[in-house]
């Protein structure tokens, strides 16, 4: 039997190269391939490339040049981080950064574990170095990560902007399912419905705290942080809520008195921008002190509100294999995070011509917030054979977008478990809605399938 130790030496470190030079990607690729303990899994030439093939394969090291055409090397190593806190960025840096300590300092304290020179044509550039420093990174990172949890988890963000189509309903559903696919799986199932979010009502679970407890931990939300407002609802399965109703009305208030107050925003902003381009000194009136405070206040709410939303999900992933994220049928701040963080958005649809309208509005937005296609698809719910509008109508009107399930409409039968807080997949797989649920939990781990490093 192997040990752990045995396994460990085995065991090849997985590099990926990123990197817009085909000379030095070569080289480096040669290096890897010679070592004992290496092995080059891929090329990119970009950040979004190099995010994918993280999500996808969960490479050991990242190895990225700092010359990638109109990015920064230092955004992309703190977001490659985030997204997979198990990786080892080392940064490959032209002359002029690897001389800079303030470059150096600022890469190491983000938690960049190596900065190498190179130079083209990159004879400098040796084997041994190249092989050590990945040793290094792999060794240190493998200390660093000790006790964290997870991975490359995968967010799953259903949305319409038409209420009532039963999303809330197939994304608890679908949370569960995707908690039973495999033995010690991690799922959570988050409400970013922040305003009139009751996720919990359709799990069974009467909260008593909720996201907005995550606060005081902002900077380092973690694990046991997150479990120790989100309650098992399930084996595998945790529920993270929205703020409860006591903390919804403050939020409606601050969103009633942004709207009722526009008009006089606006007035207050001209006049200090009629000053400022004037160059006065910026004067406040009278009677506009109260109001302009008000004004920072809110502002301030939303910004903390919407860094809340970012550094939740990123926690998330990092702790969780699947992270089911139901949302506001409305556009917000916490809905455009979600689904500016989704590996997959699964967008709810009901067969009749108020849903379908939304539905293509949907996609056309998420096409204008530049959301790929490849991560939009959607699902089909309360069909019936007898419904004017057919399964075929509907994948015509969707061309390019894939169908990933069918759920049947039996609201009698679905109505009980509603009202009880039970889910649906409670009833067995001989009910028609569990065995479509099933499907549809498939068609997902399918479509976006837990990162596995080979």
């Amino acid at each position: 039997m192997l040990t752990s130790l045995d396994w460990q030496l085995q065991k090849k470190i997985r590099v990926l190269i990123a990197s817009h030079d085909p000379m030095l990607t070569e080289r480096l690729w040669a290096f890897l391939e010679q070592g004992n303990e290496t092995m080059p899994i891929g090329n990119v030439a970009s950040g979004r490339e190099c995010m994918e093939v993280l999500k996808n394969q969960a490479p050991d090291i990242l190895l990225i040049t700092d010359g990638l055409t109109g990015e920064n090397v230092l955004d992309i190593c703190r977001e490659a981080i985030h997204v997979y806190p198990r990786i080892a960025p080392i940064i490959l840096a032209q002359s002029s950064r690897y001389n800079n300590p303030d470059y150096l300092h600022l890469a190491l304290d983000m938690g960049v574990c190596d900065v190498i020179h190179v130079e083209p044509p990159y004879a400098d550039l040796r084997f041994q170095a190249v092989i050590d420093s990945v040793m290094q990174a792999y060794n240190l990172i493998q200390e660093r990560i000790s006790g964290i949890g997870g991975g490359i988890g995968r967010i799953i963000t259903l949305f319409s902007l038409k209420g009532g189509v039963g999303k809330s309903t197939i994304a608890a559903n679908l949370a569960a399912l995707l908690a039973t696919q495999e033995e010690r799986q991690r799922v959570m199932l988050a409400d970013f419905n922040w305003h009139f979010g009751s996720l919990d009502a359709f799990v069974g679970h009467v909260a008593n705290q909720s996201v907005l407890d995550l606060i005081p931990v902002l900077d380092t939300i973690n694990r046991s942080d997150l479990e120790s407002i989100a309650p098992l609802v399930t084996d595998g399965l945790r529920m993270l809520s929205a703020p409860l109703d006591m903390e919804r009305t403050e939020f409606t208030r601050d969103l009633l008195q942004r709207d009722l107050l526009e008009d006089d925003r606006a007035n207050l902003i001209d006049d200090i921008l009629v000053q400022i381009r004037d160059e006065q000194a910026v004067n406040v009136h009278e009677g506009q002190t109260e109001f302009l405070e008000l004004l920072l206040k809110q502002e301030k709410v939303k910004q903390v509100v919407s860094v809340l939303a970012r550094r939740t999900l990123q926690s998330l992933r990092r702790n969780y294999h699947y992270v089911v994220v139901d949302t506001a049928a409305k556009i917000d701040d916490t809905t455009l995070t979600a689904l500016d963080l989704s590996d997959l958005i699964v967008l709810v649809c009901t067969p009749d011509v108020p849903s379908i309208r939304a539905t293509r509005a949907s996609m056309t937005l998420l096409s204008e917030l530049g959301i790929s296609r490849e991560k939009v698809a959607y699902v089909l719910n309360r069909t019936t054979r007898r419904a004017e509008i057919r399964t075929d109508d509907v994948r015509s009107l969707f061309t390019g977008y894939e169908l990933l399930g069918e759920i049947p409409a039996d609201f009698s039968s679905l109505q009980p478990f509603i009202n009880s807080g039970a889910l649906v997949t409670e009833a067995g797989s001989a009910h028609p809605i569990t065995r479509a649920l099933q499907q549809f939990a498939a068609q997902i781990t399918t479509h976006t399938p837990i990162a596995r490093a080979a």
